[in-house]
Formats: structure tokens, sequence, C-alpha cells
């Protein structure tokens, strides 16, 4: 069915009435998203929301709980090895400043993405659209970015015992890799999991809940993309993020080529990069996929519909030898055929020349920088 049109002949109702569209009450879908993210809910537990409540301005816990526990763990870890080395790691590769940079912009990525989700939502009026509009609106499970901080703790806690347990790792390392283990890991690990667990959703769940529902396509979309330009948007820039983490990562390590050209890197540090980078094409390319797909099977589902509803109000609908329209159906005629344009006309794709330009781009980007370092 076309959405926005509030009068349509009998003969295009298709057996039921199509509910109106309203214009959507801001009391009941605030533009702004204000409730807590997973990582919010962990840091209240801990007495950051406490902290939050009574520091002026409104702070996000998450927030908070980075900034001190970065900084804790960093100025401890890093002051302690050059207490006792007389370098750090920040001293042997500027870039590593990068790590602490990087996380406190996962927190930032975190809420601004799921803030611009809940802007899209409200963009495309799912509350009015959709029969369970939850599903879309709330679209972070409670138990994804527990699943993902869980699994990713226990592969760092594997990694621990194949190095001998944490004694062997403590005799090895001594006590700063020790902790960076046990300690700074977990916590670098809870900022990753908050950040993509809504990457994940916004990028995959969204569209894949977007295809389960009844939401349907917005024919009368202006611009030809079903009404979904908004999460077209949304899911480049997502990826805008991951982009520049690979960036940062690619000079992480390959710091040593740049400050030692003679330095060879090896074999397996380019195909972890080469992978990582591969993961995140992958990501985009299934949520751009499913939305394709939505889109393909709503235009072919309502140009049946419509095909239908013509062939009932003309006689011979199959030869076009004979095909005529009686008098007084040519306006209907003139209606579905006008319907049948303004559908065929949508594209099959959420996404304008300048939105595939400006993705290609940030596909390519980290690629590209990783490869002219690679070969410095």
């Amino acid at each position: 069915m076309i959405d926005g049109e509030s009068s349509t002949p009998d003969a295009l109702d298709g057996g039921g009435g199509d509910p109106g569209i309203g214009v959507v009450d801001d009391a009941e879908l605030s533009v702004e998203f204000t409730d807590d993210l997973w990582l919010d809910g962990v840091a209240r537990k801990i007495g950051f929301g406490w902290l939050s409540e009574r520091l002026p301005g409104e702070i996000r816990p998450s927030y908070l709980y980075a900034v001190v526990m970065i900084l804790t763990v960093e100025v401890s870890l890093q002051g302690r090895t050059y207490l006792t080395t007389g370098t750090a790691h920040v001293l042997e590769n500027p870039f590593f400043l990068l790590q602490p940079i990087g996380l406190l912009y996962a927190v930032y990525g975190s809420h601004a993405l799921r803030q611009r989700y809940h802007q899209v939502m409200w963009e495309m009026d799912v509350s009015e659209r959709a029969s369970d509009p939850e599903r879309l609106i709330q679209i972070v499970p409670n138990w994804l970015p527990w699943g993902l901080f869980l699994v990713t703790v226990a592969v760092t806690y594997i990694r621990v015992l194949s190095l001998g347990g944490p004694v062997a790792v403590y005799r090895d390392y001594g006590l700063s890799g020790f902790l960076g283990f046990t300690v700074a890991n977990p916590i670098w690990l809870s900022i990753a999991a908050q950040f993509l667990a809504v990457y994940v959703s916004v990028v995959l769940l969204a569209p894949w809940r977007l295809w389960r529902s009844d939401v349907g396509i917005h024919f009368l979309d202006p611009e030809r993309l079903g009404g979904l330009r908004p999460l077209g948007e949304l899911i480049k820039h997502a990826y805008y993020y991951l982009a520049a983490g690979l960036i940062a990562l690619a000079l992480v390590i390959y710091e040593p080529i740049l400050s030692d050209p003679t330095v060879e890197i090896t074999a397996a540090t380019n195909l972890f990069f080469t992978l990582a980078w591969v993961g995140t094409i992958a990501t985009i390319a299934f949520g751009v996929f499913i939305l394709h797909r939505f889109m393909h099977r709503e235009k072919r589902r309502e140009l049946h519909r419509l095909e239908q509803a013509r062939r009932q109000h003309t006689e011979d609908p199959w030869d076009v030898a004979t095909y005529s329209v009686p008098r007084d159906n040519r306006d209907i005629i003139d209606d579905i055929q006008h319907r049948m344009s303004l559908v065929s006309e949508t594209r099959e794709y959420p996404a304008t020349f300048s939105i595939w330009s400006q993705l290609l781009l940030s596909i390519v980007l980290p690629k590209a920088i990783q490869m002219f370092i690679a070969n410095i």
C-alpha cells in the first residue's frame, strides 16, 4: 500500500482500510534519547552514577567510567613500567596514545549512534507505522553487550592460560603485564563491547527486524528511496567509526616501520589487519543487502497488488491487441497507472550516489593507509 494517502478508491483498498498516518506526538517518541546504555548501567553500579549526579551538567556515567578507568590504569601501568625499566610503551610507540583516545571515542560513538538511530526511527514514523514498534525502537537487546563482553573476556583469560597461567604471565611479563591481562583488558573490553553492541544492532539487527516487520515502504518519498534514506545514511555514518578505528589500528601495529624503515612486518600482522578490514566490510554488506531485499520484496508486492487491481477494471487485460478500458473505469485506471509509476520509480537501495561514494571512500581509506605504511 502506498503510504501517506488519506483517501483511496475502493478498487485499491485490497479488502481493508489503510490506517491513517498521523503526525508523531513528540511526547510519545522523543527525538532526544535519554535512556542509559548498558555501560551506563554498569558504571552506575560501581559508583559513577553517584558521581554523575553530583557533577555540574549532564555527564553520562559511562563517560566518567571511561575517563577515570583509562587515566588510572594507563598512568599507573605506564608509570610503573617507566620507573622500573626507564621506558614505557607510550615512549617507544607514541601511537600507543591512540588506544586510550580510541576508547574514549568508542564511548562517544556508542551514545552518538544510539541517539542518531533514535532520530531515524522518529523520522521514519515507526511508532505509528509498525504494529510492534518497540522491536525497532529499542534496537539493542539487553543480552548483547553482556554476551560480547563475557565472550571477549573469556578469550582473554584463555590466552592467559595458553601462556602458562597467571603465575607464568606474572613471571614472564612482570606485574604490569599481569595487570594488563587481568585488569586493564576487561575494562577496555567493556567499552568495546558497548560500542560493538550498538554498531551490530544498528547495522545488522535493525535491517533484519525491518525486513520482518510490517512497516512497509514509503512509495511517496520524493527522493525515491522508499523513505529509508535516514537508515541508509546511518549505516554509512556507523561505518565511519570503524574506519577511524582501523586507521588507528594500522598506525599502532605498523609504528615500528615508521620509526625504523628497515623493520619488516610479518605476514601474520598483514593478515590480521586484512581480516579485520574484510570483517568490517562484511557487516556493511550484510546490512545493505538485507535492506535491498526488503525494498525489492515490498516493491514487487505492491506492483503485483496494483496489477491485480488494474486487471479487474479492464477488458482483455492479457491481450494488448484487444485490451480496453471501459469509460466508467478510466479515472480508476489512470490512478492505478500513476501509483504504479510511483512504485516503479522507487529504488531498491536506500542510498544516493553521494552516500555510495562516501561509503566507498571510507571502506578503501583504511586499507590504502595500511598498504602505504606497510610498503614504506
